[in-house]
């Protein structure tokens, strides 16, 4: 049986995938919504096309609270 596999994931990391390529950034720990709205408006759709995923992966904060 092979030993299960896990990768550390960036803490925050924004990654747009197209038709052919993925592009995938690095994100601010304190990135907004609107400062990653920003980022993708930036994106040159002219060279990419438009976006076939958007997947955005943050990671919270090691004194966060949750209440369930």
């Amino acid at each position: 049986m092979r030993p299960i596999q896990i990768y550390q994931v960036p803490k925050h990391r924004l990654r747009v995938t197209y038709s052919d390529t993925t592009v995938s950034l690095s994100l601010a720990a304190n990135a907004t919504f609107e400062d990653i709205a920003r980022t993708l408006d930036e994106l040159p759709n002219q060279r990419y096309g438009e976006p076939v995923a958007i997947d955005i992966t943050l990671r919270a904060a090691s004194n966060a609270a949750f209440f369930i």
